[in-house]
Formats: structure tokens, sequence, C-alpha cells
């Protein structure tokens, strides 16, 4: 698809930012606007403003803005012509100039042979879990209280007992034995090479997209093989980069608010019996930055229930630690130390029962005050003031003052510490950490007490407001376009100047120029400063002034932009004299600088 002002501002005109973003996020109506947790950054107070008016978006914090295409290329990733098609998609609507000149992406013809034949692969396991050898696999899941329509959603199916039938079936397809051993399941025998997963209960591993790129083989017999066999790294399975479960999990979970993680396949399976389908396991991997963006993406609450075992409690503490790194918002399933785990709830205790135990919910600082107290009875002062140690950070990420006195006597009480020295520990370590902060900026004039600083912002202020004036108008009228471009040529101000080119080079492909447009043409090329260069665009007036006033105006910035700016390189040229120069020549430098200057504004 090639750039289309006309298409974009049909496909603008239909789409409404709020029901656009509200399928990424929760939105809150608040008078005649709407607000919502801001995405791009650690926000927890709803500060991203959503005007249905104006249809474009700004956060007060992180001042992310734009309009709804800006909001789906950010929020996605993707560029802007990708952001484009997708709110096509939210909004279901299509057109035939969407797939104009439209360039298809190369496919790794390779990788696709890897995912034909995997899916292939699936499709002959799940024909095994229907012949008589595979009741033994039904049999099993029957047992563990999975359902047929689970069986059908999460695509379990078995592996049959003589492995070379496998391979056979997919050699028949056109697959080569080379093809078969890239998938992971070419198991090397001196009959021949065998399905590595033989008599085995299949549980299909899928990527982000829903593609089947792995799987996880459970045994179905008491006996001394692993109780599963898990693929290997492949060229299309990646542990480090796969959640089990998170193709169907980042479906629901926006639209929940929450996400789920545990630690196996089963208990995915036990969340489902109970309706939640917001669930993810971990599948014995330790969490990597790549899971950390996945999770992050959603922008949900994060509820960690692994194992209630000892093992469980401390992959909860460190995950927790990853958690605070990454700012993820976050609670913990915790009832009592029990060590359960949900699948084992659900089989035992029913599913009321897990109904509760998943939402026995507690915040971090809690959990981790639990944790250490029952891992210890702090009965050495070292180790209570470790624990002491341990919790300052929390303490002091802790904004509201009643939820820090809230935590503050929690661990006095756990630490036996006074309540007060828990609080002047964690204000010295504030002090500490304020105090080592510097500021390397050294203004030199200022350093001199040579020039008047004032007056160096006062005449910066000026230029700007000037510049600014010219662009605002640019954004809307081609006339000051070309009075730009013929009178003053180019803005210091390097944004301003970006701007300026992006509307000269836009104004010789169109009869007419807005601000929504030119922000949508400038996301189209996709440059590095993108959102510095949106968020400038917001911020501006782009209120047109009146026909009979506007050269006048124009013509009032102009001579103050060539004025200023002569100013600029005369302050340039100074600096680079003074390079290399003696106290004494600087100093009689910056006073003939400062006499000329004082001349020429007498004048």
């Amino acid at each position: 698809m090639k750039f289309d002002h006309e298409l974009i501002q049909e496909i603008k005109s239909r789409a409404d930012i709020v029901d656009v973003i509200s399928s990424y996020i929760n939105v809150i109506k608040k008078g005649r606007r709407y607000v919502a947790i801001c995405p791009f950054h650690d926000d927890h107070d709803p500060s991203m403003n959503i005007d249905p008016e104006k249809q474009t978006f700004t956060c007060y914090v992180c001042h992310h803005s734009g309009d709804v295409f800006t909001f789906v290329s950010d929020y996605e990733k993707i560029p802007f012509m990708d952001a484009v098609k997708k709110v096509c998609e939210i909004i279901n609507f299509d057109d035939p100039r969407l797939h104009e000149n439209e360039v298809k992406r190369p496919i790794n013809i390779d990788l696709q042979v890897l995912y034909n034949c995997i899916n292939e692969l699936q499709k002959f396991y799940r024909y095994g879990l229907e012949t008589e050898e595979g009741n033994i696999a039904l049999d099993y899941l029957s047992k563990r209280k999975i359902s047929n329509e689970q069986i059908d959603k999460f695509g379990f199916g078995y592996a049959l007992n003589d492995g070379k039938k496998a391979i056979s079936y997919l050699q028949q397809k056109g697959f080569s034995l080379k093809n078969i051993e890239d998938i992971g399941i070419a198991l090397a025998k001196t009959s021949g090479t065998s399905d590595s997963n033989a008599g085995r209960l299949i549980i299909p591993i899928f990527n982000t997209n829903g593609q089947v790129v792995a799987f996880s083989a459970r045994r179905l017999v008491d006996d001394d093989s692993p109780k599963y066999v898990n693929s290997p790294e492949t060229k299309i399975f990646r542990k480090g980069s796969t959640l089990y479960n998170y193709n169907i999990a980042k479906q629901t979970a926006r639209h929940d608010g929450f996400i789920y993680i545990v630690e196996g396949f089963m208990d995915v399976l036990a969340f489902d019996s109970i309706g939640i389908s917001s669930c993810i396991a971990l599948m014995g991997t330790k969490l990597t930055d790549t899971h950390i963006d996945l999770l992050r993406k959603l922008n949900v609450e994060i509820r960690l229930c692994l194992d209630g075992d000892n093992a469980g409690q401390q992959a909860m503490m460190s995950l927790m630690t990853m958690f605070d790194k990454a700012n993820l918002s976050y609670r913990l399933v915790s009832k009592g130390g029990e060590a359960k785990d949900p699948d084992e709830i659900l089989k035992n205790s029913g599913a009321d029962e897990l109904k509760l135990y998943v939402n026995s919910l507690v915040d971090p600082f809690d959990f981790a005050l639990n944790y250490y107290k029952n891992i210890s009875p702090l009965d050495n002062i070292d180790d209570r003031k470790k624990v002491v140690s341990h919790f300052a950070p929390m303490l002091l990420s802790i904004k509201s003052k009643f939820d820090f006195d809230d935590c503050l006597y929690k661990l006095a009480e756990a630490t036996r510490f006074n309540p007060n020295a828990i609080r002047e520990y964690v204000k010295s370590i504030k002090t500490n950490s304020d105090n080592n902060k510097t500021d390397d900026f050294v203004d030199y004039f200022d350093s001199n007490r040579a020039y008047d600083k004032k007056t160096l912002n006062k005449e910066l202020r000026r230029l700007t407001l000037a510049e600014k004036t010219v662009l605002e108008q640019m954004m809307n009228n081609k006339d000051a376009i070309s009075f730009y471009e013929k009178n003053i040529k180019y803005f210091i101000n390097e944004i301003y100047r970006q701007i300026a080119n992006y509307l000269i080079q836009f104004a010789d492909e169109s009869d007419t120029v807005n601000p929504s447009i030119i922000m949508d043409y400038i996301s189209s090329f996709e440059p590095e400063n993108k959102k510095e260069l949106l968020n400038e665009i917001v911020s501006l007036d782009t209120t047109p002034i009146e026909k009979d006033k506007l050269e006048e105006v124009l013509n009032e910035c102009k001579s103050i932009i060539v004025e200023e700016r002569n100013k600029t390189f005369e302050k340039k040229n100074l600096l680079k004299s003074l390079e290399g120069k003696s106290d004494q020549e600087k100093a009689k430098l910056l006073k003939d600088y400062i006499n000329k200057t004082n001349t020429n504004d007498a004048k």
C-alpha cells in the first residue's frame, strides 16, 4: 500500500479513537473525555487523556501523543502503513486502495517447509488419539478431568507406539528426512529413524501467532523413562521466546485486565476448567527478557501462581525481582502456605476450591514478608537487619503515605525493630542516593560571568516563538509554506526544521494540508525521531490566522528570525574563537562582543 492521504483520512473518519484504543487497553470515561493507564511508561494512575473530538491521545507524564494510527503503530511496534491496515481490521473496513502496490514480504522457504512439516505431524498425532491404541491417552485425559472441548482447544494428540509410522507419514507427504530431523522428533535407531515421542500423550506448543512449533510428550505408563520429553530448540522453536498458551491468553487478557502465570501445562488446563483463559505456563524455563516484553505488551496485571512448595515460593521471589526491575504491575497467589498446585486442587477439591485459591491475591510486600517469616524465625539481629535492608528499596518505591505506613509497621512487627528506626534508615538510603546525583552541565558564559544568561534565554525564547508561529501557520496554509521557502528558508530549531521540510515535500504532492494529514505523512516515512516530531505537532496551536493578517504576522516573524539567527551565528563564531585562547585573551574577546551587542541593541 502506498501513502494515500485521502484514503487515510477516510479511515480515520470511520475509526473512533476511543473504540480502537479500547480494543487494546481499558479506557475510562471522565466527563467529555476518556482516560487510561498509559501503556508507554510505568503508569499507575491514569495519565493518558483521549480526546474524542480531536481524535487524539496525549499522556501528560511521558508526553506520548498522536492519533489512532500512532497509537496502534507504537503499541504493536509496527510500521505506520501496517498500523493503518490494523486499524482497518479493527473497524472492519476494506478498500481496494489498501492493496495497491502491495509488495508481499519474502517468505523464508526453508522455514515454511518446517512449519508445514510440523503441522502435518500435529494432524497425525490427532489421528493417533482417535485410534484404538490412543484410548490409553484418552483414559489419562479423562482421569485428569480434561473435557473433549479442551482436547480440541489445546490440540492434544497421541504418538503411536510404532514410531516409524510418523516418519513414513511425513515422507509420504513429501518431506525429507532432513526436514523431519529439523523439527526435532527424529530418533536414530539401528532399525531406522523413529519418532522420539512414540507411545506418549502429545501436548502441542504454539508460538505467539498460533503456529505449532514444538511438542511436549508425556509418558502414559509407569517406567524409568522421563515423565516429559520436550522438543529441542529448532529453527522455528526457541524456549526463551515461547510461553505456553500465550497465543490464546493474549486474546482474553486485555479484556480481563490480568494474566496468570503458572508452572505447567496441566495448571493451564485447570484454570481453563474454571473459565479463566488468561493463563500461561513457564514450561520449566526461566523467564527471559523476551518473555518480559511479551508480558509488558499486554499491559495488564500479572498474577503469579506457582506451586506452593518451597521451590515454587523461591521461584516467585526470583520472578518478583525481575518484575520490579521491569516495572511490571503484579500480585501473587498465596493461601496460608498450602503446598498445592492448581491442577492438584482441582483434582482433589473441585472447581469451587480452585476459584477460592486463585483469587487469594496478596501484594508483593506481604508475600515477601511472609516468605522471610516462614523460612526463618528472625531471632538473630543480623538476619533481622538483612530483612530490613532487603525491604528498604520496596518501601522507597511506595508513593502513598498510607500504604508506606502500613508496610512500615508490618516490617517493624516482623523484625521487632522500632518503626521510627526503620523509617530513619529508609530516609538515610534516600538521602545517600540523592547526594550521588551530579550535574555536569557547564554554561561557558555563565562560568565566565561575561554574559547575562537571562539575556541568552530571552533571545532564544524570542526566536523559538517566532519560528513556532510560522510553523503553526504552515500546518494549514500552503501560502505560509511558500513564504517560508522564499523568505526564511530554514529554522534554527531542529525539530521545527524537520517538520517544515516534510511540509514542503507534502505540499508538492497535495492540494491541501492539515495537521492530521501531516502526522500521517510523517509516520509513513518512519523517521527515527517520529515520536518527538508527532508530539511537537500535537502541541502546536494550529488555529489559522485570518488571510488579510497572515502576511503581516509572517513578515514580523521573519524579521525576528533573521535578526536572532544572525546573533546565533555570531555567538557560535565567538565560541570557536575562544578555543585555545588564554584567560586574558578570552576576557578581551568577550568584552568586545558584549560592547558590540549592546551597541546594536541601542540602535
